[in-house]
């Protein structure tokens, strides 16, 4: 069987456009949402393995990356609720009316909020490298403030786009090591994700990320942060050598759910658990999804 193509391809929605990788032509969709420091190429071999099972799949520069359309960095631009609006959008341009639809780190922010609302025309979804309940449990596991450092750098204005510019964006380098420690990625994909925070203003959007999410979560009570009564069925995945999020913070998160949900802790792997074990992952994804 040959290697599905991967292609360059645009959503324009009624909001943004989105530039994206497509690969496949199946009959159903999968939506892939990436985060940070990331770029839609770290799901290539993830698509690849979807387009295999019979999926047409899209991986979005996510809002302000790369060359996707970047709204003013005002406060609540780059808040986890528009983050949820740009996941309706885009499967709103979708054949499918049930899509799988994928989000790590940031992109499973973006997916967990959308399902909050409500999760309209979501099909399935899968959530990795983050718990639906990540704020309301920082308080209780002192491991996660050490491991959250670099959140309060990137609240500092200048500072913190200083910091992912300096030197060649080493911090890109350092922060891959440190979170999957596992992972032997090759410098041409490193190179690829660069590029993409050298494209145009990728660092501001990236780091108004933090900004707007400490200020949507900041001012609540900590019974405001629960989440809880999630009605779209969802997989859940952790990696158990995770440097940023650690696999405790996991503990319950079915709990968030009202609807089926199943979490799955990855043995040897860390953040990108996606790009480390793809096969595991299409693997769990597609047995979950049928």
């Amino acid at each position: 069987m040959s290697t599905p193509t991967v292609t360059e391809t645009t959503l324009d929605t009624t909001g943004l456009e989105f530039a994206a990788l497509s690969c496949g032509d199946g009959d159903r969709d999968a939506l892939l949402l990436h985060g940070f420091p990331d770029a839609p190429q770290t799901f290539v071999p993830l698509m690849e393995r979807l387009a295999d099972a019979g999926y047409t799949c899209y991986a979005p520069y996510m809002r302000g990356y790369g060359e996707t359309e970047r709204p003013p960095t005002e406060p609540g631009n780059y808040s986890p609720m528009l983050l949820a609006s740009d996941v309706f959008a885009l499967t709103g341009e979708l054949d499918d009316p049930e899509p799988l639809v994928v989000g790590h780190d940031w992109g499973g922010m973006a997916v967990t909020t959308a399902a909050v609302a409500g999760g309209r025309g979501l099909g399935t979804c899968v959530s990795m490298a983050i718990p639906p309940n990540f704020w309301s449990q920082l308080d209780d596991y002192a491991t996660q403030a050490t491991r959250s450092w670099y959140m309060n750098q990137f609240q500092v204005p200048g500072h913190g786009e200083e910091i992912v510019r300096a030197n060649d964006f080493a911090l890109i380098e350092r922060l891959w090591q440190l979170w999957s420690p596992d992972w032997n990625y090759d410098d041409d994909h490193l190179e690829t994700v660069k590029d993409t925070f050298r494209t145009g203003e990728t660092v501001e959007a990236a780091l108004r990320y933090y900004r707007d999410f400490f200020d949507m979560f900041l001012p609540r009570r900590r019974s405001e942060q629960e989440i809880a009564g999630i009605e779209v069925p969802t997989l859940v995945f952790a990696g158990a050598h995770d440097g940023c999020i650690g696999a405790d913070l996991f503990e319950g998160v079915t709990d968030c759910f009202d609807a089926r949900a199943d979490l799955e802790i990855l043995h040897n792997a860390g953040h990108f658990l996606h790009a480390e074990r793809p096969d595991a992952v299409a693997d769990r994804i597609l047995a979950f999804a049928d």
